[in-house]
């Protein structure tokens, strides 16, 4: 009985040590800082740019929550496709497996932003810049985790890596057509000025 106990100890801390010398894990992880620094300088970007239309493309035009989406997902989907090149290809990570679980931490980052901003504001009513921060850090930590473990405990296949490409050009057609006809629902709403995407 010692023994197997000592052999089941041995192969958890061999397999947290594979775990930490993961360079894939690692590069996903360092992602978390990357999205919550890069996202909150694209904030700025439209303004910066004294409203240049391209830079709507990638950048919030208003304060409605879809807008803010964009900080989320565009240094999410960057840090995605360099990674492959960085990482995933010296690594003999297959495409399919690289960018099948990453669309997911793309999908999970805006929904996390989404519903919590909804329950705080809508459910209890409060308005916080504080929470609107957080929110969005935890979204970046969300999606990241959420690839992590996908990467970790999943299995891709052609198929899902098709199915996985096409939600990912379909929500970024979304941001970008949507920034310039957006439908009228509290969603697009810029609640500072009442108006709906680009000014």
């Amino acid at each position: 009985m010692p023994d197997r106990d000592q052999t089941r100890i041995r192969n958890q801390s061999i397999l947290t040590a594979d775990k930490k010398k993961d360079p894939a894990a690692r590069w996903i992880l360092a992602g978390i800082p990357f999205i919550s620094v890069i996202g909150s300088l694209m904030h700025f970007v439209f303004e910066w740019t004294g409203g240049l239309a391209a830079a709507g493309l990638i950048a919030p035009v208003n304060e409605s929550v879809w807008e803010h989406l964009k900080l989320i997902f565009w240094p999410a989907l960057f840090w995605l496709v360099i990674g492959y090149p960085v990482v995933a290809n010296k690594n003999d990570i297959p495409a399919s497996r690289w960018f099948s679980f990453g669309a997911a931490g793309l999908y999970a980052g805006p929904l996390f932003i989404t519903a919590f901003y909804y329950t705080y504001t809508g459910a209890f009513g409060i308005h916080s810049l504080f929470l609107d921060i957080v929110s969005f850090i935890l979204g970046a930590a969300a999606g990241q985790f959420l690839t992590l473990h996908i990467y970790r405990c999943g299995k891709a296949d052609r198929t899902l890596f098709c199915f996985a490409s096409a939600a990912v050009i379909l929500l970024a057609l979304a941001l970008v057509l949507f920034t310039f006809s957006p439908p009228e629902i509290p969603l697009f709403r810029d609640p500072v000025t009442g108006g709906y995407g680009i000014p």
